[in-house]
């Protein structure tokens, strides 16, 4: 039986594949540093920027799979220590959550062979900079599978399903014309969780690293995405809003948004009453016409992904019974 370590196992994700693989007999050590949650498998507090502690840990379990998010040092710093930890631990194998937004704003059919755009963003530059570890561990002999996915939708999404609903009913998206017409690459989150499965049971020598884009192939464009949500969300009839709107509201109100949020967090004030806030990092995605090709992942394992209405489906059960 594999023993796998979790990093990240209270996010989105995390959460996802800790139950996931508890299902399948796997023995999971779940990891976070944050409070633990009671619906998830053999938990334990774990700093991820605790060199020491993340070691310790790896000695325990055959493979790791590291989904932490969070800010630049827990995903660039946090990638680095744990490549560091698996060395000292004795090279247990590495499943890395990357995104397909290390391709940064480049358009157009993009393959795993695809140059990296780390300029495009904090994000991105961690991302980029976290694969990069990745790759020292494999030079040093080491064994690892990274996943670039593309919008990872489903249950527990607040990312790609509960946040443009909520713009949704609030006519703050709708059709957004041609500033709508980017591809949504979107992934089932349990699509990308039998992925990371695969990963884990695929042989693999010392010293390999390969990676692998997610996306499910029948994902439609921004503007068909959003009218679906919306449509079965009640959030009818849809609105028409022009480019002028959307960069009005990215860039003027949702700041004021931000800067509230972080004033409530800060006096500890309960911040839900507050709108979604609507990113000029979203905004440019809609319009992004990036179509991430995921075919060498779904060739090499005969991988078939949900289809677009089961996982539309799944995703607004969800976000109704929130």
């Amino acid at each position: 039986m594999m023993k796998v370590l979790v990093l990240g196992a209270t996010g989105h994700v995390g959460s996802r594949l800790a139950n996931y693989l508890h299902r399948q007999d796997y023995q999971v050590i779940a990891a976070s540093r944050g409070r633990l949650s009671g619906n998830i498998p053999g938990q334990i507090k774990l700093d991820s920027l605790d060199l020491n502690g993340v070691t310790h840990t790896l000695k325990q379990v055959d493979a790791v799979v590291n989904c932490v998010a969070g800010n630049k040092d827990s995903i660039a710093k946090g990638a680095e220590i744990l490549v560091q930890a698996a060395i000292a631990a004795g090279m247990p194998k590495i499943i890395h959550l990357s995104t397909m937004s290390v391709y940064g704003g480049h358009q157009g059919n993009i393959t795993e062979t695809h140059p990296f755009d780390p300029d495009h963003g904090w994000y991105a530059s961690a991302k980029c900079e976290a694969e990069s570890h990745m790759e020292k561990y494999a030079a040093a002999g080491g064994q690892v599978v990274t996943f670039r996915p593309g919008c990872v939708h489903g249950p527990g999404s607040q990312l790609w399903v509960s946040r443009p609903a909520n713009l949704l009913k609030n006519y703050r998206l709708g059709d957004l014309g041609d500033a709508g017409d980017g591809w949504s690459n979107l992934v089932h989150v349990d699509d990308l969780v039998r992925a990371i499965e695969i990963g884990l049971s695929a042989p693999a020598q010392a010293g390999e690293s390969v990676h692998y884009n997610l996306s499910s192939p029948d994902s439609p464009r921004w503007n068909q995405y959003l009218f679906d949500l919306a449509e079965a969300i009640g959030a009818i009839p849809i609105k028409r809003l022009s480019r002028q709107q959307l960069t009005l509201d990215s860039k003027v109100l949702s700041p004021a948004i931000k800067i509230a949020q972080i004033a409530c967090n800060k006096l500890k004030v309960d911040s839900q009453w507050l709108p979604e806030p609507l990113p000029p990092s979203l905004t440019r995605l809609f319009d992004q016409q990036i179509y991430l090709n995921s075919e060498k992942f779904s060739m090499k394992y005969s991988f078939v992904y949900q289809s677009y209405d089961k996982s539309l489906q799944d995703s607004v059960d969800w976000y109704q019974n929130l």
